[in-house]
């Protein structure tokens, strides 16, 4: 009696060990999906360390670039028309910078 449960336990044990292998084997073949998120991330997990590697001034301006690059890839329009009004608001700004100079220096 002892030597067939133990030879049933045995038995389960090892079924069972298959039965984790091949469901470890359907993870791996599954998990494929993932990598490229899983890869994306490194990549900006990377890019957040060297940006703290560099000093404050570099790493906004390295953030920020990299922000851009992201958008214009995902949004190229929107870029497009974004930079299209901040160089008519730059503009703008330079004309009417001398006018407000000369009205603050008469007031002032």
């Amino acid at each position: 009696m002892k030597d067939e449960a133990a030879f049933d336990l045995a038995t389960r044990r090892e079924q069972l060990r298959l039965r984790s292998a091949q469901l470890r084997d359907q993870i791996a073949v599954r998990s494929h999906i993932f990598r490229p998120a899983f890869s994306a991330t490194d990549r900006v997990r990377g890019g957040v360390r060297r940006a703290r590697r560099v000093g404050d001034n570099q790493a906004l301006l390295l953030l920020a670039g990299a922000a851009l690059v992201g958008a214009a890839l995902v949004r190229p329009r929107l870029v497009l028309g974004l930079g299209t009004r901040a160089l008519s608001g730059w503009q703008l700004y330079r004309r009417v910078r001398p006018i407000v100079d000369g009205v603050l220096r008469q007031l002032g």
